[in-house]
């Protein structure tokens, strides 16, 4: 299937954001564009009457923005989609494995902070596809790409997504483990696959890696606070955990630069989240 943009969008200042980002990066990779209008209902609180006028208003709306993407930039292929129900999960649907989910948020910049990136972590954790958060920062002189590795599984094909990022930019990678338990050993094994898997995929790339004993947030964090972005992964498929990591819970409600919560696009990497490699011990917590 054709990889598409899903594109998260209300008329308000952090989707447009997130339509720039979009426009700016479509330079280097041609994909279809589709802008999704959610309009959130109250359950009937507020009568059918309030309903469909809400919803006649985000089709209108999103009308509009499309008509005026066309006219700006006839050479792309533009569509709409208005939905109604719960903002995160009709999102998260409209995607499929192998688009890019991609939606603003207001940006707090504190670690803990308040909870203004919340939608971002349900879509994040539920959404089939990769998701890319861009928060409202200037990314005009920013340059390099962060990937966040944590464990075996996960790590050739986060560093992969990342390397490709790094190198359609010609830019340099950096590749962080962050051990967020005090006293936890790092998985040496985990840097290593993923400097193997970007080698083999990007020769002549610049890479850096190391191992960070700062919790695993604040690590990434102040790692990207001055880059174009950082790729992590999905968190944790076991069934017995939670959907998202603890670390990329904290990340996305304080992010700093734009994140790309990396899944992977061919059954065997998937498969390969699902369980730990036999022999192996169990690999820190994730970091994303």
């Amino acid at each position: 299937m054709t990889m598409r943009y899903i594109v998260g969008f209300d008329g308000l200042g952090p989707s447009e954001v997130a339509l720039a980002w979009v426009l700016q990066r479509i330079r280097r990779e041609s994909a279809p564009i589709v802008l999704v209008h959610v309009t959130e209902g109250d359950d009937g609180a507020m009568g059918k009457e309030y309903e469909d006028l809400a919803g006649r208003h985000g089709a209108a709306l999103l009308s509009r923005r499309l008509d005026a993407l066309r006219r700006t930039h006839p050479e792309l292929t533009v569509e709409g989609l208005s939905l109604d129900g719960s903002v995160a999960w009709e999102l998260a649907d409209s995607a499929r494995p192998g688009d890019l989910l991609v939606v603003g948020t207001h940006k707090t910049g504190f670690l803990h902070g308040r909870v203004l990136g919340s939608r971002s972590v349900q879509i994040a954790a539920s959404a089939p596809s990769s998701v890319a958060i861009i928060p409202q920062v200037d990314l005009r002189f920013r340059r390099g790409v962060v990937a966040g590795i944590d464990r075996v599984e996960t790590a050739a094909w986060v560093a992969e997504a990342a390397a490709d990022e790094a190198a359609a930019r010609s830019e340099e990678l950096s590749l962080i483990e962050a051990v967020s338990d005090a006293g936890q050993t790092p998985d040496r094994a985990a840097l290593a696959i993923a400097l193997v898997a970007v080698r083999q995929r990007h020769p002549s790339l610049v890479v850096r890696s190391r191992t960070s004993t700062r919790p695993a947030a604040e690590a990434l964090l102040d790692a990207s606070r001055d880059k174009a972005l950082l790729v992590l992964g999905p968190g944790s498929q076991d069934p017995r955990r939670s959907p998202i990591g603890s670390v990329l819970h904290d990340v996305l409600l304080n992010l700093n630069a734009p994140v790309i919560v990396a899944r992977p696009t061919t059954p065997a990497a998937a498969g390969a989240m699902e369980s730990p490699r036999p022999g192996t011990a169990k690999s820190p917590a994730p970091l994303g």
